[in-house]
């Protein structure tokens, strides 16, 4: 079964790669986030996943290469 837009954005809100939720945003706050990464063909890399949130916020290392990593393997858990 395929995740869904609404499962990625609650995973991006737990992993809160740039402290939206920390700062008290909506919980809903990641969905365009999580939409752009579903949007991609196949298996999301590391690199892909930290471009989406680097251009979404329009900072370089909005996203760190351990939460990628860590929001992958959600993917990937997901996926099975």
């Amino acid at each position: 079964m395929a995740m869904t837009v609404e499962q990625l954005t609650k995973i991006l809100a737990e992993a809160d790669p740039v402290g939206l939720m920390a700062g008290g945003a909506a919980q809903d706050e990641y969905a365009r986030e999580a939409e752009a990464i579903l949007a991609l063909k196949g298996v999301p890399t590391l690199t892909e996943i930290t471009g989406v949130f680097a251009v979404s916020f329009s900072e370089p290392g909005a996203c760190t290469r351990e939460t990628a990593r860590w929001i992958a393997e959600q993917l990937a858990q997901h996926r099975d």
